[in-house]
């Protein structure tokens, strides 16, 4: 079942759009918050002491097992959405 280059590249427009119209509300949601800057560096400097208590064998296992779980729920939601969108197609053909 292969899809033309014209749907590939049709998809990957509206896919970017979408996203850009996230991040502008996002944009938006964030300028007017002072607090934000001072948020993301107690954050880095957060996660930089927790990563120098930790063992780097021990970093490694967590971020590999945090890959694999994200790969395992976006395989899961790709799923889902191919059962959806074969749903809609068949509603609408019927």
């Amino acid at each position: 079942m292969a899809r033309s280059p014209a749907e590939i590249h049709a998809d990957i427009a509206v896919t970017r759009r979408v996203i850009e119209r996230q991040l502008d509300a996002l944009g938006h949601a964030v300028e007017g918050r002072w607090w934000a800057p001072y948020a993301v560096i107690a954050g880095g400097f957060a996660v930089g002491f927790l990563l120098a208590r930790m063992p780097i064998g021990r970093v490694v296992g967590i971020s590999a097992r945090a890959v694999q779980t994200g790969l395992a729920v976006a395989t899961m939601l790709a799923a889902v959405d191919r059962f959806v969108a074969e749903r809609r197609r068949l509603a609408r053909a019927a």
